[in-house]
């Protein structure tokens, strides 16, 4: 017996006496598999805005409209572990729920469930035997041509569930790949960061490369597909650990030089820092995975990638900042194995929060690059740097982003400086001067500053 959702009880009991509302795709896929799943699309006969409202109403949710040709809506509701539950609603599509589910994209998504009966399983496609079988099929001949990006969802699908692709459906696959240049960024894009999400999105990257797909995900520019993926491979795995509170130690006792290993002290640090999810609902995990495949490309290639993907501008600016001070840490490292504090308050003046990403990036690379100069040695003189970067900006924010002592008023009255652009020099050099530890109080500030007008370098 199939085991639904523990909220579906919650819709039963907003449901009328015979009113019919069936849980549709991937929330009964999923059931049938025993994962969980926190998008749930629900189809019904009459007017899915009444239940949205209702459902909305009792779980203190937000409600929105999707598509007012179809009544769809959407409920996201908060949920105990800090994450979203997602509720959509709409008509079914066509005279009957089977002509609904014919419209679907595959088999295995185009299984529903009747609230009423939830013991019976609607399956007119037989996607659960599919899902068995592992095979991936779509629900008609036409399914590719009628979204082009369901060529995409195919490949993430075929890898997230370890399902073939039987031959006739991949000659369909390919027939519709030129049409994907027809389908918005914003949706390519979307599926993108979906993929990154995977277990295994270095199967499917490869995939896409098989099927010659790179360019209408922004990734035609990257020189050198298998590094990236290593790459990604290193990264995600590192950011896997770090939810592990155990893993550091584990790592440490196993390989002294792992990635666990050296930011063993960050671990919870960084996890957070990971974690954050930014306006458009991405994790900066997920950001940085697209940097790490991103990584060879130059700012200009990195900018051009950035555009084809639509991203918002906050996620623009990290992607560029980080392929544009990707060497930085590596020049320093060439002659100098630990950050002192000039450096540390320079890198992250230039960079932001944004330094803490390319720190784990830059290990990441010299880790998965077997060329790395130096061996493992050197790659764990480097480890030592970038933790050092990391822990820095995690308990010394004085030496990051010092509070001045004095302000821009200060120096207009205390030395009779003229408003204008030297008050903002002056003050970015005091910052530098008390991040370094040259400056440690007011009185010190004044003298500096004082022996600046004395050595001519200010007008006082």
């Amino acid at each position: 017996m199939i085991t639904l959702p523990q909220v579906t009880s919650v819709i039963q009991s907003l449901m009328k006496p015979g009113e019919h509302l069936y849980l549709v795709g991937g929330a009964v896929r999923d059931a049938l598999l025993s994962k969980p799943n926190q998008d749930l699309d629900f189809v019904c006969a009459g007017d899915p805005r009444i239940i949205g409202r209702k459902l909305a109403d009792k779980l203190s949710g937000a409600f929105y409209m999707l598509d007012e040709e179809r009544n769809a809506c959407r409920v996201i509701v908060k949920n105990e572990q800090d994450g979203f539950l997602v509720f959509d609603f709409s008509q079914v599509r066509g005279q009957t729920l089977n002509d609904d589910l014919l419209e679907r994209d595959f088999t295995i998504n185009a299984i529903a469930i009747d609230l009423n009966n939830p013991s019976e399983i609607i399956d007119p496609l037989n996607g659960s035997q599919d899902l068995v079988e592992k095979w991936l099929r779509p629900c008609k001949e036409t399914s590719f041509i009628d979204d082009p990006l369901r060529v995409i969802r195919a490949i993430r699908y075929a890898v997230k569930y370890s399902l073939d692709i039987e031959p006739s459906t991949i000659d369909l696959l390919k027939s519709a790949i030129d049409n994907l240049s027809l389908i918005s960024k914003e949706r390519k894009r979307d599926e993108l960061f979906k993929i990154l999400e995977i277990e295994k999105p270095a199967s499917a990257l490869e995939l896409f490369a098989q099927y010659n797909m790179l360019e209408h995900l922004s990734l035609s520019a990257i020189p050198n597909l298998q590094n990236a993926l290593v790459r990604l491979k290193i990264f995600l795995e590192l950011t896997k650990n770090l939810n592990d509170e155990n893993s550091g130690e584990a790592s440490k006792e196993s390989n002294p030089s792992s990635l666990g290993s050296i930011f063993s002290e960050n671990m919870r640090f960084l996890r957070e820092r990971f974690d954050q999810v930014n306006l458009s609902g991405r994790s900066i995990r997920i950001l940085d995975a697209l940097i790490a495949l991103l990584w060879d490309l130059n700012e200009v290639e990195g900018e051009k990638a950035v555009e084809g993907l639509a991203l918002s501008r906050e996620e623009q600016e990290l992607i560029c900042i980080s392929l544009r001070h990707k060497c930085w840490i590596l020049d320093q490292f060439s002659f100098q194995k630990v950050p002192d504090r000039q450096f540390v308050y320079r890198y992250y003046h230039s960079l932001g929060i944004a330094g803490l990403d390319v720190a784990v990036l830059t290990l990441v690379e010299a880790v998965s690059n077997p060329s790395f100069d130096g061996g493992e040695a050197q790659r764990s003189e480097l480890g030592t740097f970038c933790q050092k970067l990391v822990e820095t900006f995690e308990r010394n924010p004085e030496y990051v982003y010092p509070k001045l002592y004095l302000t821009g008023r200060d120096l207009m009255f205390e030395f009779d400086i003229p408003q204008g652009p030297r008050i903002g020099q002056l003050l970015e050099e005091l910052r530098e001067q008390q991040a370094i530890g040259l400056i440690e109080n007011r009185t010190q500030a004044l003298a500096w500053v004082d022996s600046q007008i004395q050595k001519g370098f200010i007008k006082g």
